[in-house]
């Protein structure tokens, strides 16, 4: 054998040597988070904790006034909020937590990860602190979780806002969770997301000049390889279910505001349409902002604080379109709004 041949052997014997060192750290999970670190590095001055159904949920409630809870998006935490919460708690009493696998919430003993078990969790929490009526501000799977605990309790949400709301039924090419194209994709995708993946996933759904900062991408990328993440993640994708949105949003009483990234490349805004046009018991309002997509609340906080606190105010109710059943509020016509950032 050849020097050359010596040399290729021994470079493809490291190679796969440090492929298999590479598997087993993902399967062992070398490159997880525990809990415990999370909290130390992310939780807040007014991060509390309360055991709900189980559950060691975490969770900030901040300011005063009406209150206001919010609800945020797959994959992310309640810190998404932190911009936005600043805008609104000087007049409101806002509450976010974070949701089912989410954040800094504590593992689910039950392992019923996803909508129905978020929806549980905010039922628990609100009632422990003593909440029967509140404001439900919600984005992307966070705006499911809201619609949905409108539509099972109207008379404990006295508004619904919905930015870039999941729960319209998908295919296969439209579900932003639809599985990786290949068994290996899968695997790697399952042990390992790096910041870079974090990176350019959350780049995907800003619309420049706005992007992501550094600070939001390694909170992602470190709160999305906690010990046990992985499994909960699974679970959570698994039991995701749209069922049937058009029934479940008829049941909403409570006046609505549907916000939309008019340049949102992960949900089209003509589906703020058809949430307004599916929403027969509830007032509506649709805006939507040119220049901004999937996360307007982190690319323009205090715009979409702007809209909500005067939404929460009553002072768009004029242009509300009335119910199409039930008591309606606002003039005749229907409006349809769009706001240049």
């Amino acid at each position: 054998m050849t020097v050359i041949g010596r040399v290729l052997g021994v470079v493809g014997l490291l190679v796969a040597l440090a492929a298999g060192l590479g598997a087993l750290a993902l399967e062992r999970g070398w490159f997880e988070l525990p809990l415990d670190e999370l909290v130390s590095r992310y939780r807040l001055p007014d991060s509390r904790f309360l055991d709900v159904d189980g559950v060691r949920v975490h969770y900030v409630d901040r300011g005063s006034g009406p209150p206001v809870v919010l609800l945020h998006a797959s994959f992310l935490s309640l810190r998404s909020w932190d911009a936005l919460s600043d805008e609104l708690d000087d007049r409101y009493r806002v509450i976010r937590l974070d949701l089912s696998g989410a954040g800094l919430t504590g593992p689910d003993p039950t392992l019923r990860y996803g909508i129905e078990r978020n929806i549980e969790l905010v039922h628990g929490l609100l009632g422990q602190l003593q909440l029967p009526s509140v404001a439900l501000v919600g984005t992307s799977s966070g705006g499911m979780t809201a619609f949905r605990y409108a539509a099972m309790y109207p008379d404990q949400v006295s508004r619904l806002v919905l930015i870039n709301s999941a729960g319209m039924p998908r295919t296969a090419a439209t579900n932003p969770l639809r599985p990786p194209s290949s068994w290996l994709a899968g695997w790697v995708d399952a042990r390992l997301r790096s910041r870079r993946f974090w990176a350019g996933s959350l780049r995907e759904n800003f619309v420049p000049p706005h992007e992501p900062t550094a600070e939001l991408v390694t909170m992602t990328y470190d709160m999305n390889r906690r010990a046990g993440g992985r499994e909960s993640s699974a679970l959570y994708v698994a039991n995701f279910r749209t069922g049937d949105p058009e029934a479940m949003l008829a049941r909403v009483r409570a006046p609505t505001l549907i916000l939309w990234g008019l340049d949102n490349r992960t949900l089209m805004h003509l589906e703020a349409d058809v949430f307004a046009h599916w929403l027969t018991g509830a007032p509506t309002l649709v805006r939507k902002y040119p220049g901004l997509g999937h996360y307007p609340y982190l690319e323009d906080p205090g715009l979409v604080a702007r809209d909500i606190g005067d939404f929460l105010s009553q002072a768009l109710d004029a242009g509300l379109r009335p119910a199409q059943c039930g008591v309606s509020i606002g003039p005749a016509e229907s409006r349809q709004q769009e706001t240049n950032p």
